[in-house]
């Protein structure tokens, strides 16, 4: 005799996929504002870096505080998961500092974008979860549009700057990884890393002295809008495959130009439109395609 089809199960696999995909929706937009917050604020490159990355810590040093009082708050470093996680953020923050100082941005952007396929790859590896259908269909698609957005901007660049890039992508696909894996929440990982790139920063940012015509733009970056993205992407990996999350962190690449078009009035190239419309798609095609997959009730086999 068949069993009646378990939809209250699949409903709430369904929920659960749905409250990831509003997580990763969610820092990846608010991570899209980074780039026009900065250049509102007018700022010295050192000054951006030390004062954004000071209060991102802080930020989340300071919410973890509040839900300890609560009686709710996760650890601040999950074990040593947490802590490799951590480190591996950490790593990702310096790589991208000194990528954008060694090599073409546009070599920066389009290997990061590489992220999703890292971790699809080691996803698989690592914890045996084979990626999806829409995955495997959403994850060229998306570079294409990326491909498309970079144009001909894609330089030679130099070789250590690009590496520093690939690690940057590889450590971010990692630590998504390993937070998949764990099961453990590691809410806060993210914008700890980001304590390092403070360290280094200070120096030279005292060195030339602190510069900022708007500094309140950088304070709600590195304050608000920064960590509350960066903690929405790290608890995502919780409710959702680390290629999903990792396609997240793409919005910035697309919707940060829009911001500056809009905002500062720099039209982008048409095939840069272009492209950000085909990564949208694909997102878009991605998340409905998993969505109803994961709300199909399914059929359990004959007892």
């Amino acid at each position: 005799m068949a069993s009646l089809p378990s939809t209250a199960a699949d409903a709430d696999a369904g929920a659960v996929y749905a409250r990831g995909l509003g997580f990763v929706t969610m820092g990846g937009l608010l991570l899209s504002l980074d780039i026009p917050m900065i250049r509102l604020s007018d700022s010295s490159f050192w000054s951006a870096v030390l004062i954004r990355s000071s209060l991102a810590v802080l930020a989340v040093l300071a919410l973890w505080a509040f839900e300890r009082r609560g009686g709710k708050a996760p650890p601040l470093v999950a074990g040593r998961a947490g802590l490799l996680v951590t480190g591996l953020y950490t790593c990702s923050s310096l790589g991208f500092v000194t990528a954008i100082f060694t090599t073409d941005a546009a070599n920066v952007v389009f290997i990061l974008a590489l992220n999703p396929l890292f971790a699809a790859i080691l996803s698989f590896l690592l914890i045996g979860e084979r990626p999806s259908l829409a995955t495997v269909l959403a994850v060229p698609v998306t570079l294409l549009g990326i491909a498309l957005i970079i144009g001909s901007g894609l330089e030679s660049g130099n070789w250590m700057g690009d590496l520093a890039a690939l690690a940057t992508a590889l450590c971010i696909a990692l630590a998504l990884t390993l937070t998949r894996r764990s099961g453990r929440d590691m809410r806060y990982a993210s914008a700890l890393g980001m304590l390092p790139c403070a360290l280094l920063a200070a120096p030279f940012a005292f060195a030339e002295g602190l510069h900022s015509e708007s500094v309140g733009w950088l304070v709600a970056n590195g304050g608000l809008v920064l960590p509350i993205s960066l903690v929405c992407l790290s608890i995502a990996p919780s409710f959702v495959p680390a290629p999903v999350v990792s396609m997240g962190y793409l919005l910035e690449t697309v919707l940060a130009p829009l911001w500056v078009w809009m905002v500062f009035d720099e039209v982008p190239r048409t095939m840069a439109l272009v492209g950000g419309a085909v990564v949208i798609a694909a997102l878009v095609g991605h998340s409905a395609m998993e969505l109803a997959q994961r709300r199909r009730p399914k059929q359990a086999p004959a007892a």
